[in-house]
């Protein structure tokens, strides 16, 4: 007899989003994502990262002080999640994914995801400094005219690192 509660998808490509943004080298922000076909099958995943070739060992690439100088900023390096997802699953029609990420995409990962197709994406969590502020109005602007569909994912608050305590709960919670 099958059972009767189990976890949902939702939750199970968040979790993989989630286990994803645990390879990320980068000392402060650690983000994954998880692309799914309209099956539900997971056809890339990726988290933030140097491109491939680059020394995780060199410091420079990691600096965070002061993003004028774009040569000793992290920004300039890394990899943002959506795009290595996308990377990794370019040899899979995306058209009509769900994109499944930790944080809400900017805009240059915005422009991937529309020009691959993929026409739904579930966040974790949101920027809100001044300067993201704007960037998201963009994004969804983009998200809009472009017919993606954007949800705020509420079932885990990742806010501190209890929330791999919650993802076992949650599973629990779902079987039981």
């Amino acid at each position: 007899m099958k059972k009767q509660k189990y976890m949902t998808w939702h939750s199970y490509f968040m979790s993989v989003a989630l286990l994803s943004s645990f390879r990320s080298k980068d000392n402060k922000t650690q983000n994954g994502a998880c692309i799914v076909d309209p099956n539900n099958k997971v056809i890339g995943i990726g988290y933030n990262g140097l491109p491939a070739g680059c020394d995780d060992n060199d410091p420079q690439y990691w600096q965070d002080q002061d993003d004028s100088d774009l040569t000793h900023s992290k920004h300039t390096y890394v990899v943002h999640a959506e795009k290595n997802a996308i990377y990794n699953c370019m040899l899979h029609n995306m058209t009509g994914a769900k994109l499944y990420t930790t944080q809400f995409p900017c805009n240059t990962c915005a422009q991937a995801i529309i020009q691959v197709g993929i026409k739904e994406v579930i966040y974790l969590r949101k920027k809100q400094h001044d300067s993201h502020l704007l960037i998201n109005q963009a994004v969804d602007k983009m998200f809009k005219a472009a017919g993606i569909t954007t949800t705020a994912y509420k079932e885990l608050d990742v806010s501190d690192a209890s929330f791999i305590k919650q993802l076992i709960m949650l599973g629990e919670n779902e079987f039981n």
